[in-house]
C-alpha cells in the first residue's frame, strides 16, 4: 500500500505542477522502458491498492489522479499501460483512465462517448 501512497502523492504533484503538454514527454519516457503488459490481476490488486491509499488524503482525488497513479505504479514495475485524457460536448465533461492493451480498465461509465485528446 505504501508504493500505491507514493503513486497517488507522485500523480498529484504531476497534475499541480505540469500541463498535460509538459506530462507528455516524461510519461513518455518511463513507458519506453517497460517490456511487459500488465496482467489484469496486478492491475486490480493495484487499483485496489490506491483505493484504500486515497482515504488517507484530504484532498479530493479523481479521476485524473487516480488513473495516472495507476499509471506510474504499473510503470515503476516496468508494465505498460495507455493512460488516456478525454473530453466530451454537450454537456461538457472529462475523464482520464487506464487502458489495458486497448481496453478500459475498470469503467463503471462508457469511456466511448469521451473523445480521447491525450493517449501515452
Amino acid at each position: 500500500m505504501i508504493r500505491a501512497w507514493v503513486s497517488l502523492i507522485h500523480a498529484i504533484y504531476l497534475i499541480k505542477t505540469r500541463s498535460l503538454e509538459q506530462l507528455e514527454p516524461l510519461l513518455n519516457k518511463r513507458k519506453s522502458k517497460c517490456k511487459d503488459i500488465w496482467a489484469i490481476h496486478e492491475a486490480e490488486q493495484a487499483f485496489y491498492q490506491i483505493e484504500k491509499a486515497k482515504k488517507f488524503f484530504f484532498i479530493r482525488t479523481a479521476c485524473l489522479e487516480q488513473s495516472l497513479a495507476l499509471y506510474l505504479l504499473a510503470t515503476s514495475k516496468g508494465k505498460s499501460v495507455d493512460w488516456c485524457v478525454g473530453v466530451r460536448l454537450a454537456p461538457f465533461a472529462s475523464h482520464a483512465w487506464i487502458e489495458i492493451k486497448g481496453v478500459p480498465f475498470k469503467e463503471s461509465e462508457t469511456v466511448e462517448v469521451y473523445e480521447k485528446i491525450l493517449t501515452i
